[in-house]
This record gives C-alpha cells, structure tokens and sequence, in this order.
C-alpha cells in the first residue's frame, strides 16, 4: 500500500517533482497527522498533482524499500528526514554488454544507456545528490560522461565513482564552467576541484597507451581515494589534506615500461636517479593516509617514476598486489619509511628477483650477507592472501620459504594469517605445522591462521 501511494504522490508534470504539489502534500499529511485520515488526505492532495510514476522510481526519490511500513514514510516526510536524504544515482552498462550481444546491436545499447543517463539526470536534477557513478564497460564517447559530470558537481556532491574503458583519447575543448569544477581537456588535462567531494573513484583504461598531459586534485575534504590510470605528465595541484584511505593503481606506458626494465642505453641506466616518468608529487600528496593499496603496476612506479620515496607516517594498514614479473626493491624502500605500520597485506608472494644488492624482504642465499629492513618492521599483523596460487611446483617452495623468513625476521609479529587456496586438507595442516616449527627465538610470540575453503585451523 505505501508503495502505491508514493507512486501517486510523486509526479512527473515536465519530468521534476514541483514544489507546490510537494508542498500540498505535506500540508495534507500534516493536516491528516491531526484528524487520523492520512491517507485518505494524502490521496486527495496527490489527485489533483498529475500523472504518477512507478513505484519502484518514487522509492528511489525518497529513499525508501519495499520493505518501509507507512508509519514509517509518514513520520519520515512529515519530519522532512526523507526530503533531505541525499540520493544515489548509479548507472552501470556493464550489465547490458554481454558476450552474446551481437556487434550491430551495440551501437543501440550504447545510445540507450546514454539517454537512460541523461533522462534520469533530468528527472532528479533539483534533488540533492549524495553519490552519482557511472560505470562504462563501452564506448560512450567522453562528450556524454563530462555533461553528466558537469551537471552534478554543482549540487554538493559527496561522491563520484567513473570506471570507464574506452577506445577514445578524451579530448574536449571547452571548458566546465562551474563553481566546483572537473574536467579541463578531460583525460588529456584534467582538474578536479571541490571542497564537497568525500569519497572519489577514478578508473581508466584506454586502447591508446599514452599519459594524461596534466592531472590536478584539489579535493582539500576527501576522505577515500581510488585511482586507476597511467601516470601524468606533470600534477600540478594535489590537496588531498582529510585523505585517510587510498587505494592507487599507477601505470606506465608500454614505451616507459621497456626504457625502465629493458633498456641497453647503459647511459640511461648508469644515471643515478634518472626516472622515466614522475609521479612524485602525486605519491607525496597522500602521505597522510592511514590506509593503502597498492597495485603491483604502482610498486613499478615507486621504483621508476618517484624519487624520494614518500614517508607514510599515520600509514597503519598497507596492502600490496604482487606479480611474478614485477620486483620488491620499491616495496622494501617504502616499508622502511612506513614506521608505525600494524597490518601487512600481501595479495600474492611471488616477485621477480631483484639485482640491487641493498636490503631485501627476501631470505639471501647461504654465502650472502644482505641487510633486510624486517628486523625492525613494526607490523603486529601479516596476512597473505592467495597463499597457494602456483604455475610451477617451485612457486609454492618460494612460497613456503617467504612466510618462513617473516616468521624468523619481524620481531614484533603477533598474528600470521594466511588464506590459501586448495580444496586438500592434508596440505593445509601440512603448511600450519611447518610454520609452528619455525624458530621465534627472542622475538614476540605469533598466533598462526591457515584458512582454505575446508578449513581454520589456529596455532595454540
């Protein structure tokens, strides 16, 4: 019933919500409220407002279920919580692309989805606005995604989440005239400036593999930050002063990538602190974060494109994304500037072998002497995700041997947890008991997990 009667109340007239028929309405509820008929008055105020929309887009204007009783809907809009609650607006074509859909119909689906946009913009656009997120899984082109932008950032909004994948350059021209800006060039220059934004999601993965020109932040309140693209030429401005969570997957372009790992100019390599790109003041510009992620594409750009290294002092949760084909020298610097760190995340253990010949996070081999920065790690808590995901037989001896040399090495280590993947329950008590026999001598006591799809096992 209560979802029946909001579809009445809510009316489309020139597709907005008026405010005199809001207002009749509330004028009838709260006569209502008086006299014990509140919906018989509701109805009567609503009659005389227009043709009504579906039930499911009124519980979406006034942010309420299926499952919200009336008593609940009347004390919300008589008491205006429900008229101030910010909405979300989340727009996703992914769902549309599936493997089936034949090519022809594409292009149909892509306008469909660009007018289902634009029309729900316009149905909403005197409501406040919490969260908008489009999702492009096809080319929608950059000229419909920046009208969408530019049409929210004006009204206050808290939150933008953009995962676009596209065979277009981005360029645009004209400039987004507006009091909380984004968008200058958009990708090739880009400025995102507003003191509303909390929480940002960035996501960009293009055909063309070529760096933004120019990449600015000036998001002074933002709390939670997501970033997916190749590193910028330059960042000019990065004000990121309430960051407390980042999650960053840096690249660099297939050209920088070769010059920085395979390059037989031996003066580029003899060079000291030549970088093939910079992305220093971006890294820089979230060192106040407490909590990180970071993607093994990153840790390549920590080591050839940032110099020095960021200091990440309120840094206490860190996890990184390993690759077989990407090394931990840069991981090892950062670790060493990350001195109140609790918690260490490894998504994955394999690495390639490193050639430097300073501190390592790797167990050295029998007639080396190498430092390793672990002995004075401050970690309390280890967990390894992906313990377990192998190629070669050897990979899981790699493995084996990584956990047993945190285990000998981090003297303040409280809790090991590792989730690895099998479906054997021998190889899991197997691999706990290994590492109960690992020598902690003189360093704290550690409590050992091993989780798999079976089982949790726990050391004593």
């Amino acid at each position: 019933m209560a979802s029946r009667i909001i579809a009445q109340f809510i009316v489309m007239g020139s597709g907005i919500l008026g405010r005199a028929v809001f207002q009749a309405y509330r004028q009838a509820i709260a006569n209502a409220s008086k006299t014990g008929v509140a919906q018989e008055a509701m109805q009567n105020a609503v009659r005389k407002a227009g043709k009504a929309i579906n039930a499911q887009e009124a519980r979406q204007i006034l942010g309420v279920t299926e499952q919200t009783s009336w008593v609940e809907i009347l004390q919300g809009v008589t008491g205006d919580s429900y008229t101030k609650t910010k909405m979300n607006l989340d727009f996703d074509d992914s769902i549309r692309m599936h493997p089936g859909v034949r090519r022809q119909e594409r292009d149909k689906i892509r306008r469909l989805f660009i007018k289902h946009v634009d029309r729900k913009l316009a149905l909403h656009r005197d409501d406040p606005l919490n969260r908008l997120s489009i999702k492009c899984k096809d080319d929608v082109g950059p000229s419909p995604v920046i009208r969408w932008i530019s049409k929210v950032l004006n009204r206050h909004v808290t939150e933008i989440v953009l995962h676009i994948s596209s065979h277009w350059s981005w360029p645009l021209s004209s400039e987004v005239d507006a009091s909380e800006t984004m968008c200058q060039e958009f990708w090739e220059f880009c400025s995102v400036s507003s003191t509303t934004l909390k929480r940002l999601t960035l996501r960009f993965k293009q055909m063309f593999d070529e760096n933004p020109k120019s990449v600015s932040f000036d998001t002074p309140n933002l709390v939670y930050f997501e970033y997916s693209d190749a590193i910028a030429d330059t960042y000019p401005k990065v004000d990121f002063a309430s960051l407390g969570e980042a999650s960053l997957d840096l690249r660099m372009t297939h050209e920088q990538i070769c010059k920085a790992k395979f390059s037989e100019d031996d003066l580029f390599k003899e060079e000291e602190g030549t970088m093939v790109g910079n992305a220093t003041v971006l890294l820089m510009g979230i060192c106040n974060v407490k909590k990180l992620y970071l993607s093994d594409n990153t840790l390549e750009v920590l080591a050839f494109c940032c110099k020095p290294m960021p200091v990440y002092d309120n840094l206490v949760h860190l996890t990184v994304k390993t690759d077989r084909d990407v090394e931990w020298e840069s991981l090892t610097a950062l670790l060493k500037n990350c001195q109140n760190l609790e918690t260490l995340v490894f998504e994955g253990l394999l690495h390639r072998e490193g050639m430097g010949s300073g501190e390592c996070l790797c167990k050295p081999c029998d007639d080396e002497e190498v430092p390793t920065c672990l002995s004075s790690s401050p970690v309390k808590t280890l967990e390894i995700m992906k313990f377990g995901d192998i190629c070669e037989d050897e990979d899981m001896d790699k493995m084996m041997e990584q956990v047993e040399y945190f285990l000998e090495t981090m003297p303040n280590l409280e809790q090991l947890i590792i989730h690895y993947e099998t479906s054997i329950d021998e190889d899991v008590v197997e691999v706990l008991s290994q590492f109960q026999m690992v020598s902690r001598e003189c360093l704290s006591k550690c409590k050992i997990q091993v989780i798999s799809d079976n089982l949790n096992l726990s050391s004593t």
